[in-house]
């Protein structure tokens, strides 16, 4: 009996433990809010576009905050996301792959900031990029 006991004690212990044996990357619960919807139209370099990169602005954040992708872009040759060192806003940039024209789709997760509170919640950003001549 003292062993079932036991045995129950430590499986209880251990789930209860578990998560601090999971990955560093921690999915943050969404906010409930609607998502940001972006709409990108790129053309190609004779188009009058320049070199079809595009770049689009997701907001200021603390040093400490980052984004990340929940979902990447399929047809690129640049899908990235950078922070401006100066002044904390988190840039996302998209160049489509060579000679692709058609539709892609980019989610991004970034957090939230309750008064300078810890974030425990994610805001999600959707990019629906239109590739065309």
């Amino acid at each position: 009996m003292k062993r079932i006991f036991l045995l129950l004690v430590i499986s209880i212990s251990l789930a209860s433990c578990s998560e601090l044996f999971l990955d560093d990357d921690i999915d943050y619960p969404d906010t409930g809010e609607p998502a940001t919807f972006y709409e990108i139209n790129v053309g190609n370099s004779n188009s009058g576009f320049g070199n079809n990169v595009v770049e689009t602005s997701l907001g200021e954040y603390r040093h400490d905050q980052s984004s990340s992708f929940k979902i990447q872009a399929q047809n690129f040759k640049i899908s990235e996301l950078d922070r401006n060192p100066d002044t904390g806003e988190i840039i996302y940039t998209y160049q489509p792959e060579e000679g692709y024209l058609g539709e892609d789709y980019v989610e991004i997760l970034a957090p939230t900031d309750r008064n300078g509170n810890q974030v425990f919640e994610t805001k999600t950003y959707t990019f629906q990029i239109n590739v065309s001549r």
